[in-house]
Formats: structure tokens, sequence, C-alpha cells
């Protein structure tokens, strides 16, 4: 009986808690669902010259659009199609647009995609592909470490008819024409070429197709099929149909332009455009540090049904959607201050759209709602339209603005007679101030009768979970790379340009954001300098191509193997450089603190009745080696090979783990005091921390790994050294030398160099020769800098890969902006009779390149580092 009651009472115990985790997970699951989502980056090409959100704000809120004439690099027949009379059939009564007049350029090798290929693929897959990757770094993330994740890709794209009036295409890209065409291809190309792992699909619901994308996204978020989401809409006009068809039924504005809400809307007027964004779920965002733009509340779509009309919009659907969003958002009309409406300037739209805002916002408010189009500026960019609104909306909530839209001093009779509910906005004005976050929605119809309503908060005040950094702006090196060297010199230019337009940020800042969130590539350029002004002036060399002080460049030889070396102790030449050293690091660094006082305690116990000065210096020293050796270790530099001569014997046996920290430092103790050092030396079990070298005898090893009981290195100059270094076909070396004092006796050296190498201290540019060997300094004392990021930069010019983000613990420093990557973009397209394309000169770009201060777009470098 007793037993059975027991067995009662435990089971009552597990059902009870099974049910207490089943309601918590409910719980966990409701507010998964609940869970707003983030927008964390942007990247876009508008008509305009538009090809960042920068550019974007700079058009809204200035004097001019993004019409023009028609394009002439996309083989239309510009005057054979114009006919000033509407409805001749063939002809357009219309030659102006809103048009990407570089949207045949693309920087194929960025992306490891050959110039066949390139050719192959529609221009709306290749702008996806730069957007994407510049959306990612507009996140203040190098897309490479997303590589592998579940990020998921969501797109809204419309099949163009790119190639398919060519007669013959390329021999060597016909393989090409199915992946390079379909619209299916343009998501999983993206997550292909990113390494996303997450869901990833492509859908077309006409001119909604950007937000139904981004509320698929949001669903995929919440539920956690995706950590982060890459959102994004394109519309690139391969040929002058649209214009045809409209013409055809004189439904298009005369000078191509939308009028949106405006009484003198005549029209519809079409556009080219990419956008695409980052999303990630808010409570990770703010977990996580991000800069968050704006947050997406809530959205919804539905269809108009059995309407009045297959592509005719419908008012109460549009009200049924509105609200639908506002109960996604937990939002009552009221609190939305600003509508992104459609608009795309036909005056029987725009009037069913105002009278279906009026109806869902109207009632009850005791201000006005606000509205605009992005059309009024861009023109139509079709399946692209939504994702325009929806970047405007996050821009005007950022900088606290209502933009203007164009043609609004005169609105349309159902705003201008709605009872002050409804407003145009004509001019840049101060968001309203309402004791609320400020709040908008996007809108966004499909000629196939889709509708979507999404629904924007300003972002949360940030948290304060930057890094902690040290008080002051410290001086840190730089950091750049380019998949070419023209990359290289344009991604210093756009940072120079970014420079002058916003000086306010820190160096710190600059360092820490140029090292932690930008993907590296094989032309790298290290500037150190001591300050701002020498930082600049390193950077202008770069720019221009010039060998300057405080930089080092490389590039040519790809990844070097990397060696540790330690010297001899170079005697009271040494002394104060080893003791400035230890203080500073023993201040900067907890990690080199704790081993050097291990390995003095360990010394200090072997001789507690020496009291030599000539011993403490070389136990210094020798802690000072092993210590900082470990610093690096720890900031992702590990060598292939270790070599070392006299007191750095024992520190090169030490960095292989062939003995402890402390039992070399045992050994330094009693080599500086005349003792054997062997004596203290402890039989020492093998070790593959790093490759190693033996000439030819088991007690002979020069690099590496020490066999158990056997300790000795070839001496510098040996013939067991000439062979061992003549395995490396030019290795980078760090010198683990006090800052400043003896050289390192290697085969051929000259003071530090190997085998004819180059030291690579604070000299000039090192030219980067096959086979030499290049030396850099593990430490640099003397400035107001950091004495290991220096070197750690040096490294990284020479293919090194350090964790800058260990490498900063203790300095800090906090994501800004930055410019994104500087494509190297070529003219690809089919059919035209003048394609210049991979036919061109290398390097050669026959666009205006109206952003020539943007440096040619940004570059997903997805493929490989180098």
């Amino acid at each position: 009986m007793h037993s059975n009651e027991e067995r009662l009472r435990d089971y009552l115990k597990r059902v009870t808690g099974d049910l207490q985790a089943a309601r918590a997970r409910v719980r966990e699951l409701e507010e998964d669902t609940r869970d707003a989502v983030a927008v964390i980056g942007m990247g876009c090409r508008w008509p305009g010259g538009v090809s960042s959100p920068d550019d974007l704000w700079r058009l809204l809120t200035g004097d001019a659009d993004g019409i023009t004439a028609f394009p002439d690099n996309r083989g239309w027949d510009v005057a054979g199609l114009y006919d000033p009379t509407p409805g001749t059939p063939g002809r357009t009564h219309v030659r102006t647009g809103g048009f990407l007049h570089d949207a045949d350029l693309f920087d194929a090798e960025f992306f490891g995609i050959d110039d066949a290929e390139a050719t192959m693929m529609d221009p709306q897959q290749r702008l996806l592909l730069e957007t994407g990757w510049e959306a990612v770094e507009d996140a203040r993330i190098d897309p490479r470490t997303l590589r592998g994740s579940d990020t998921g890709v969501f797109l809204g794209m419309a099949r163009q008819p790119y190639g398919d009036t060519v007669d013959a295409f390329p021999e060597d890209g016909i393989g090409h024409r199915m992946t390079g065409s379909i619209t299916s291809v343009a998501a999983g190309r993206l997550s292909y070429t990113f390494g996303f792992e997450g869901p990833s699909t492509t859908l077309d619901a006409a001119c909604a197709s950007g937000l139904v994308a981004l509320h698929l996204a949001r669903q995929s978020l919440r539920n956690r099929d995706c950590s982060l989401a890459l959102v994004g809409a394109a519309t690139v006009m391969a040929d002058a149909e649209i214009f045809l068809e409209y013409s055809r039924q004189d439904a298009m504005a005369p000078d191509g332009r939308c009028k949106s809400f405006s009484a003198a809307a005549d029209g519809a007027g079409w556009a080219d455009g990419v956008g695409v964004v980052l999303l990630e779920r808010l409570s990770d965002a703010v977990r996580n540090g991000r800069r968050i733009l704006a947050v997406v509340r809530g959205s919804a779509v539905n269809h108009d049904g059995a309407s009045n009309g297959l592509t005719a919009p419908n008012g109460p659907s549009q009200q049924r959607m509105i609200r639908k969003a506002l109960a996604d958002a937990r939002l009552s009309p009221t609190q939305i201050d600003l509508v992104e409406g459609h608009g795309t300037g036909t005056p029987l739209g725009d009037a069913i759209e105002a009278n279906a805002l009026l109806a869902a916002y109207g009632a009850e408010r005791d201000r006005p709602l606000w509205l605009g189009s992005v059309k009024s500026h861009l023109g139509h960019p079709q399946a692209a339209a939504g994702m325009a609104g929806l970047m405007k909306v996050v821009l005007a909530l950022r900088h606290g603005t209502l933009p203007p839209s164009r043609y609004a001093d005169r609105p349309a009779e159902t705003v201008e007679r709605s009872p002050g509910a409804l407003r145009l906005v004509a001019r840049a004005a101060p968001w309203p101030e309402t004791g609320q976050p400020r709040r908008a929605a996007v809108s966004a119809f499909g000629v196939s009768g889709t509708n979507v309503h999404t629904i924007l908060e300003q972002a949360p005040e940030p948290t304060g979970t930057t890094p902690a950094a040290e008080p002051g702006d410290r001086a840190v090196p730089w950091v750049l790379s380019g998949r070419t060297p023209d990359a290289l010199r344009d991604q210093a230019r756009r940072l120079l340009a970014d420079l002058a337009a916003r000086p306010g940020r820190s160096v710190r800042d600059i360092g820490w954001s140029l090292a932690l969130t930008r993907a590296s590539f094989a032309h790298r350029a290290a500037l150190l300098g001591g300050d701002r002004d020498a930082l600049t002036a390193g950077l202008r060399a770069v720019a221009d191509g010039r060998a300057a002080a405080e930089v080092v460049r490389s590039g040519t030889s790809g990844r070097r193997q990397i060696v540790f070396a330690f010297p001899e102790y170079g005697g009271a030449a040494d002394r104060d450089a080893w003791a400035e050293l230890v203080a500073t690091l023993r201040d900067r660094s907890p990690g080199f603190s704790a081993l050097y006082e291990r390995c003095r305690t360990a010394a200090e116990a072997s001789l507690a009745d020496a009291a030599d000065t000539e011993v403490d210096a070389q136990v210094t020293a020798y802690a000072a080696m092993a210590a900082l050796a470990n610093l690096w270790r720890s900031c992702g530099v590990r060598p292939a090979a270790v070599v070392g001569d006299g007191l750095g014997e024992i520190a090169a046996a030490c960095a292989v783990g062939a003995v402890r920290p402390e039992d070399g430092a045992r050994m330094a103790a009693l080599r500086g005091s005349g003792g054997d050092p062997g004596a203290a030396a402890p039989a020492v079990a093998e070790t593959d921390a790093a490759s190693w070298y033996s000439a030819g005898q088991a007690t002979e090893l020069v690099l590496g790994t020490v066999p158990a009981g056997h300790w000795r290195s070839a001496p510098a100059g040996s013939e067991a050294l000439e062979k061992a270094f003549a395995q490396w076909d030019g290795p980078l070396v760090i010198w683990f030398g006090a800052p400043g004092g003896t050289g390192f006796g290697v085969p051929g050296g000259k003071e530090i160099g190997l085998s004819g190498g180059t030291e690579a201290g604070a000299s000039a540019e090192v030219p980067d020769r096959p086979g030499a060997a290049v030396v850099i300094p593990g430490a640099r004392c003397g400035d107001a800098g950091d004495p290991l990021l220096p070197g750690l930069a040096m490294a990284f010019a020479y293919g090194a890969s350090p964790d800058w983000r260990a490498a900063y613990d203790g300095i800090g420093g906090r994501a800004v902006s930055l410019p994104t990557y500087a494509f190297q973009r070529r003219s690809y397209w089919l059919g035209r009779d003048d394609r210049e394309g991979p036919d061109a000169p290398e390097g050669h770009d026959d666009r205006d390149h109206h952003d020539n201060q943007h440096a040619a777009a940004a570059a997903p470098g997805p493929v490989s580092a180098s």
C-alpha cells in the first residue's frame, strides 16, 4: 500500500512537471508568433542614380526625380519605338521612365561567375546578388560569416523576356539559358552563392510581390524556420513591351511620371528598381546588439476575389486587408501617422485606394493621416514597388521626417474633400509628436488582385549592448581588402569619401568595424598610422596606388605559412624594451598578464635565493615571449612551424606545447644564472601543435615537435635550419623579439630578414615577391597605439586570418556604418549590337557612373576569400 502511494505521488509530480513545462512551451510559442521583426540592413538600386539608402533619401528630399529617357544600352530601337499618337500598334507615345542605366553592369568575377554565364543571366538576378550582399554589409555583418546558416531568401520578381528575341546564343553560354532566365532560380542563386541553408523562394504577385515576400519572411522568422531573412524584389525591363501595351490602352502619363493622389494624375509611369532588406526577429536583434532600422509590427495579404474585374482594384478588399494588418500589429487606426500608398497615378486606382484608406483609417481621428507615394519620384517599379515604399518609410522613421510627394500641391478630389482626415505630404516636415513611437504603413496592389499592407514602427532605443571600450579615441589599425587591386583602391576611395561625409566617427570604431564587419579578400592593406591624420594619409596612398609610410599592402602570393620565431636574449639592449612591453600588455590583456605571472612565479620559486639582475631580465624576456606568442594564438594566428635561438629555443618549445610555460621559466632562470637549462627540462611528450622538421637525427629537431626525453634545437646558421626554411615558400615570420631590440640570426638574414626576406615593421609598402619571406614584429611599443594590433594587421595584409573579436577584447569598439564593397563591374547584355561586355578592356566601364563617389556599388564575395 505504502509503495503504491509513493508511486502515485511520483507519477503526479511527474505529470505536474510535464504540464508546467508544456504551459511554458505554449507561452514561448505564443511569444514567438507575436515577436516583431526588425529591419537591420538595406541595399538597393533605384532610378536617379540611387545605389544606396542614403542616395534614396537624398532623392526623396531633394528637388529632382529619377525619370529619364529610354536607355541606350539594352538593344532597344529607341527611335523606332516612338510614335506621338497613343494607340499606334507596336509603338509608344511615351519615351521616358525610371531606368537603371547601368543595369548591364555586373562584377561577375567577384561572384565566381564566368563571362558566358553572366551574359546569359537575367540582369534582375545579377542585381539581386549585388544588393543582397550590400544589405548584409549594411547590417554590419560580414556576409561570409552566414555561410552554412539557416538564413532564408524571399524574393518577389516577374520573368522578363531577357534574350527572348536573340536568334543565336553564345556557344559557351547556351547551357546557362534556363537557370539564367527562370524566376525560381533567383532566390536559389542567392542561397547557393552566399551558402544560406534556410527557406528560399521566388514569387510573382505582380506589383505586390516585394511586400508579399516580406509577409512570408515574417511568418518564417516567427515559426523559426530561419534566424535571418533576406527579402527583396527586382524589376529590370528587358524590353519595352509594357510601354507598347499601355500606350495601346492610352493609360500612361505622357511625361512618364506618376502623379500619385494628385489632381494632375494622368496615368502610370514605368520604372526599374531593386531593393533588398535583411530581417531578424526583434528579440534576437536586440540580443545581438544590432543597429535596428525599423520594426515590422504587422502585415496582411488578401485577394479581391470575384470582384468587378480581374485587374480592377477593389476598395472593400483593401479595407479588409488594412484592418487585418492592424489586428496583426495589435494597433488601432489612430496609432498610424503615415501611409505610403500604392499610388500609381491613375485617377481611378488612386481614388479607390484613397477611399479605402479613409474608410479604414479615417474614423475617429483627431489628427490627419499623412499620405504619399514613392512612385512620384521613381516611377512604378512594378514587382519592386512595395520594396521601394518600404525603404522610403524605413528612412522616414529613422530621420523623423515626413518626406514629400511630388505633385502634392494639388491633391486629388478624393483627398481634397476628406474632412482633414487624409492629407498629402507636399513638402518635407518633422514627424508629428504624438507621445508614441512613430508608425507608418505601406500598401501594394498587384494587377492580379493581390493586396498587401505592412505596418512599421520606429526602432526602439539602443539598449547599450555594444562592447565596452576604453575612454578616448585610441588609434587602431585600419584594414581593407578587395578581390582585385582595383577593388582595393576603390574601397579606399569610398572610405575616404565616407569619412568626409560623416567625420564624427571615432578612429577606433572605424577600425573595429573594418575588421569585424567586412569580408576579407586576397588583395589587402593595413594602415598603421598613430592618429586620424596618419590613417587618412595612408588611405589616400592606397586609393592612389602609392607606397607610403605605415602602409602594408600585399595580395599576389596567396596565404603564407606562418612561422613563430624566438630570438636569443639581447642583453642590456633588450632589457628596457621588454620592461616597457610587459608594462603595457599587462594592463591591456588579462590573458597575457596571467601567463606572464605564472612564468615569473615559477622562476622565482626555483631560484628563491638568487637576486641577479641578469637572471631576472632573462626570465622577463622568456615570460614575455611565451605570453606574447600565446596572445597571438588566442587571436587566431597559429604557426605552421616554430624556430628558436638561444633563450628563444625555450620559448619555441613552449609555443608548440613541448614544455609547460612554468617549466620553461625555470629553464630560463637556470640559463640566466649560468646553469644548464637541461637540468630543469622535464621529460616531455610529443606534440602535434605545429609542423616539425627533422634534420635526420632524433635528437636534432628544428621546428615544432620534441620527442619524449629530448630537447635540442639546431643553432642559427646551421645546415639543418637552412633545410627547415627551404621547405616553406616565402613564409610569414612573426618575430617575438624585444621591440626595437636585436635581430634574429637566421639563414641568409639581413637584420630580421629570412632568405632575402623583407622586414614589414613600420616600413613603407613591402613588395610581395613570390618566395620572399616577410618578417613582422609580434609587438610594437613607443607610440600611443596598441602594441599587438599593428602586428595582427600586418599579418592580415599577408594572408593571415586573425580573430579580430579576440584581438579587440579589452580595447572595445562598436560597429559603425561603412561603405559597402566596391564592385568592379563590366557590361553584359544579350542581343545588343554594340555589346562591350567581356570583350571590353580590363576595367572598362562605359557608364557615366552617376555615383562615381560611390565607387561602383558593393559586391558579394560569396565563394571564397581570394
